[in-house]
């Protein structure tokens, strides 16, 4: 049997239709860089806030913060039962939301926040107190923060009691409720600092000690001399740290 011959034209139309699939798949490797994400141009999903979830959602995480302060910390049974309360199941977005801290590491910015504030209002009220009691304490200090001043109001009352504050105690050494707000909140922060952050340099507590100097500050020079130069810790310091560490152990 004679096999047939195959026609120079069909020869020719394989092989420039061959060459121009070749040169097609050349072209598209040229151009695909192995470091391109095609996810890359998706543009970014702004990560949710407690004000971007339901209420009834931000009330049981309100709940389940101010019950963790007032215990010392949570148990994983207690962010179980978190995730899987209604409140938090009928809402992807506080689902969401958990995953940051629970799931990522990530500590929200308002989640930080509020928990800062459970600890301050914790840390001066009672020692014994419900979670309850707790949030509502933390919510009535948010509403009066956010109640304008009356123009009966007299400022210069305030100013006066503020200078007060900085006055050195003679008959007693001064505790953290003696100081100006100011200088309160920096000492306050400055003793939290040194347990998120296994210790603060030396530098940092001359700068904190020439920051209330500068300011005229007397009565917080008073309170610092007592753990700097004296060697004696106030209480109320003590207590702060306390609570500081158990926040950051859990």
């Amino acid at each position: 049997m004679r096999r047939r011959p195959t026609s120079v034209a069909s020869e020719t139309v394989n092989e420039s239709e061959h060459n121009t699939r070749e040169s097609a798949r050349g072209e598209d490797a040229s151009s695909w860089n192995p470091g391109d994400d095609p996810s890359s141009s998706v543009p970014a999903v702004p990560a949710s806030t407690l004000e971007d979830l339901s209420p009834p959602a931000v009330d049981r995480i309100r709940l389940f913060l101010a019950e963790s302060t007032v215990h010392g910390g949570a148990r994983p049974g207690d962010v179980a039962d978190l995730y899987t309360s209604q409140e938090i199941m009928a809402d992807d977005d506080a689902t969401a939301y958990l995953d940051r801290r629970f799931v990522h590491g990530e500590v929200p910015t308002d989640w930080r926040d509020l928990q800062d504030r459970l600890s301050m209002a914790h840390f001066d009220g009672p020692p014994t107190v419900s979670a309850e009691a707790l949030l509502a304490r933390v919510q009535s200090m948010e509403t009066r923060a956010r109640v304008p001043r009356s123009i009966f109001d007299d400022p210069d009352e305030d100013e006066l009691d503020e200078e007060d504050r900085g006055t050195r105690l003679e008959d007693r050494d001064p505790n953290l409720a003696d100081l100006a707000e100011d200088a309160r909140r920096a000492i306050e922060h400055f003793i939290v600092s040194e347990v998120l952050c296994y210790g603060i340099a030396p530098y940092r507590v001359m700068q904190l000690r020439e920051e209330r100097r500068v300011a005229g500050d007397e009565r917080s020079l008073q309170y610092l001399d007592l753990p700097f130069e004296l060697g004696d810790r106030p209480a109320d310091w003590d207590r702060l740290r306390d609570l500081a560490l158990m926040l950051h152990a859990d």
